[in-house]
């Protein structure tokens, strides 16, 4: 019979690919074609935008979509182990995924609603997301080190699921508090979306390490 922390990992699991089907197919409803961008309301509510915005949103939503659509598929084990080959295949589209997202993301952070602070935030998120692929990347190629490749891909998809977080705090902060304009929120949003992400992949990661220190002290 499997221990609860199984179970309860089990569960989490589940429902965080769940969670990330659901917002990556989201971004495809909502924004499908450039053309759709200009019909949602939040950007309706903008003032005067730049031509490039608007393409450069789209092309942020679909990448930053799809990526956090097929990321949780690299932590399958049995995925890693059995198809070697479709593992290395969703992370080549994922990687290309983040590096469009992110950098797109830079550009999107200077137009965030909620000012400098705001601003700030997003910009950090789309940083470290770069930084955290970059350095998977690096781990796994020049220092040939796949469990620390592993380590960075976890806080690397943390961030990937701050889309998830801001879906969930935009509604929750127009229920509690009554904030209808996001310009009255995001300066906190754009922070509490990826940083609580980030802390619980360092306990992930601790939990990990500690299993696997003890795993070692056992066997002697």
């Amino acid at each position: 019979m499997p221990s609860k922390f199984t179970f309860a990992h089990k569960w989490a699991f589940g429902m965080l690919a769940f969670l990330a089907i659901l917002i990556g197919t989201y971004a495809f409803m909502l924004y499908g074609s450039p053309a759709s961008i200009r019909e949602q309301p939040f950007v309706m509510g903008k003032k005067s935008l730049p031509e490039l915005w608007y393409a450069i949103l789209w092309l942020h939503a679909l990448c930053a979509g799809v990526g956090l659509a097929i990321g949780w598929l690299q932590f399958r084990r049995r995925l890693r182990l059995r198809r070697p080959l479709v593992h290395r295949t969703i992370g080549i589209l994922y990687t290309v995924m983040i590096i469009v997202g992110g950098v797109t993301g830079l550009y999107l952070s200077w137009y965030a609603d909620g000012g400098w602070i705001a601003k700030a935030g997003f910009a950090m998120l789309s940083s470290f997301w770069l930084f955290t692929l970059y350095r998977s990347l690096y781990s796994l190629f020049i220092d040939r080190e796949p469990v620390e490749h592993g380590r960075w891909m976890i806080r690397n998809y943390a961030l990937s699921c701050a889309a998830i977080s801001l879906r969930v705090y935009i509604p929750l902060g127009a229920v509690l508090f009554g904030y209808t304009d996001t310009n009255d929120t995001f300066g906190v949003i754009a922070w509490l979306c990826w940083l609580p992400n980030l802390l619980i992949a360092e306990a992930i990661i601790r939990r990990m390490y500690a299993v696997k220190m003890h795993g070692r002290a056992s066997s002697y």
